[in-house]
């Protein structure tokens, strides 16, 4: 009897343990579910707040007018911004995970990580076209918070503007120098001429008209004709460009300057298509120069028969005369020359028109371009601004 009241109370009593036991295993799952809760919130924060920046880094990267390729230590391309691909013509998407060199053709030239950063220097990225950009780079490693190198990172800016800009300089720069030795030769050469023009007119008029030395003397006259077209028109570029401007009709512009133009070549038709009443800022006599300039180059590039069509158009600020033929065209390496002064691809020519020309609409506040395909023909585009 005694041993059962003993059982009895020895399981009472490991009851009640387990009664305690259970109570504190619940307060602590509830605790640690608390803190289980707080430190999900706690996460959930810190990642709200890495997304928001890594957010904010993408867009600073994304904003950057520069571009910026990183590598990692394979090669392959991690991180590819907006500016990147707009200066080297491709996608993120696209580029990212592509090896470098096969992508650009050329190895990343990675800046030394001793060195941490590598000085910039002009060098080329070809772009998704072919084309070779010309870009000053600055290189970096990427190391690790053990500072271990897992990638390289390339910063760089699309020179080709600041190129062309140079090479305007440089082509200006060359113009006033040939200007300058123009304007001496020109009147240089025309007291001469003057003289041998007066000298040749009093022998043509002692001469007889059937005495075979007339035609001699014809020749001579004639020569004197062109050497003082030439000299005109040197000094007519090298001349500051004397602008009186008015409101003008373009169409009264073009036929202006249609009815200088030479007809003699039956097999050349000049279709003027300009019917509009837009008016433009511009001396009327220089511009009206401009496009017989123009017409007379077009004319003379076509060969045998063709078409020379005039048209036009305006927008809100200005107004754009085309002129376009049907000749030889002009080869793409040579489209950049077109207004250089004494280019030209005729025997008899001067490569003064045309840059007088463009000298004119500049000085106009306008610009004067051309395309064209070999073969085909050009389209020289004169722009000048409104009047309305």
């Amino acid at each position: 009897m005694s041993d059962s009241v003993e059982d009895v109370k020895a399981l009472a009593q490991a009851f009640e343990l387990f009664t305690r036991s259970t109570q504190t295993l619940e307060e602590s799952y509830r605790l640690l579910d608390v803190h289980a809760k707080e430190l999900g919130q706690e996460l959930a924060a810190k990642n709200r707040e890495l997304a928001l920046i890594n957010d904010y880094l993408d867009s600073i990267l994304e904003s950057m007018s520069d571009g910026v390729i990183a590598i990692d230590t394979r090669g392959a391309i991690t991180t590819f911004n907006r500016s990147a691909g707009l200066i080297l013509g491709y996608d993120a998407e696209g580029a990212v995970g592509q090896p470098f060199r096969e992508q650009f053709g050329r190895d990343f030239s990675a800046a030394d990580p001793v060195q941490r950063v590598q000085r910039a220097e002009p060098t080329t990225l070809r772009a998704r076209s072919g084309r070779l950009v010309p870009v000053v780079e600055r290189d970096a490693p990427i190391s690790d918070r053990s500072n271990k190198c897992i990638g390289f990172v390339k910063v760089f800016q699309d020179l080709t503007e600041l190129e062309a800009l140079r090479e305007q300089v440089r082509q200006r720069d060359r113009l006033a120098a040939i200007g300058e030795m123009a304007a001496t030769v020109a009147h240089e050469i025309r007291n001469p001429l003057g003289g041998i023009r007066g000298f040749a007119s009093l022998l043509a008029r002692d001469i007889p008209a059937d005495d075979p030395r007339a035609r001699l003397v014809d020749k001579i006259l004639a020569g004197t004709k062109d050497l003082d077209l030439v000299v005109n028109e040197l000094l007519e570029y090298t001349r500051p460009v004397d602008l009186r401007p008015r409101p003008v009709k373009c169409a009264d512009l073009i036929e202006g300057a249609i009815t200088y133009v030479a007809q003699d070549r039956e097999q050349i038709r000049i279709v003027n298509e300009v019917q509009s009443d837009h008016k433009v800022l511009a001396d009327p006599d220089k511009m009206r120069q401009v496009l017989l300039n123009i017409l007379i180059n077009s004319q003379q590039s076509i060969e045998s028969e063709g078409e020379i069509v005039i048209s036009a158009k305006a927008d809100a600020t200005a107004v754009t005369v085309a002129i376009r033929d049907t000749g030889c065209g002009i080869p793409p390496d040579k489209l950049g020359q077109v207004f250089s002064p004494f280019y030209t691809t005729k025997e008899q020519g001067t490569g003064l028109g045309l840059a007088v020309a463009a000298k004119i609409v500049e000085g106009h506040g306008g610009a004067l371009t051309v395309e064209s395909e070999l073969g085909k023909g050009s389209v020289f585009s004169v722009r000048l601004p409104r009047t309305e």
